[in-house]
């Protein structure tokens, strides 16, 4: 059975308003690329792979080359094979970014959590980005911090 596909709102205003936004950063991933988080989560870079995590959050990214190939097949390169059946999946379209995304459930036991796996293609690469919470009243979080992943490098976020 095919998950149902989801696209994305687009927002100008960016993913992030309100109380929560004075407690965000921008992180680079790699050179390229880079994604919004509260601050409190901490950064760990391994072979250019980010890791951010804090308790019952972990956002893991890696950007890969793709060669200037199209995006579309670049993405449907990489989604290809993976395991598991997803639970819903979504799609993102924005000026010169698109992106697709599967929720899946991870874990075991007592130990289940959920992974939001995305892929978000621009400029010639991919940032390939898993946003795993343990509740699924946090995908709407999950979501917005793909929303987040874009082309930019690191700077603060400042609201005044």
């Amino acid at each position: 059975m095919d998950a149902p596909h989801k696209p994305l709102a687009e927002s100008r205003a960016g993913p992030f308003l309100g109380r929560d936004a004075a407690r965000m950063v921008k992180h680079s991933i790699g050179t390229e690329w880079s994604l919004v988080l509260d601050k409190a989560f901490t950064r760990q870079v391994t072979d250019g792979d980010v890791l951010l995590s804090m308790p019952g959050r972990t956002v893991y990214c890696s950007v890969f080359n793709t060669n200037n190939s199209a995006a579309e097949e670049a993405i449907a390169k990489m989604i290809e094979g993976r395991p598991g059946i997803p639970v819903q999946m979504f799609d993102r379209e924005e000026p010169g970014i698109c992106g697709h995304a599967y929720l899946l459930p991870e874990g075991e036991g007592n130990n289940k959590y959920w992974g939001l796996n995305t892929w978000t293609a621009a400029r010639g690469s991919v940032c390939c980005t898993t946003i795993y919470f343990r509740e699924i009243i946090e995908l709407n979080w999950a979501i917005q911090v793909w929303k987040s992943v874009r082309p930019g490098r690191e700077t603060k976020v400042r609201l005044n």
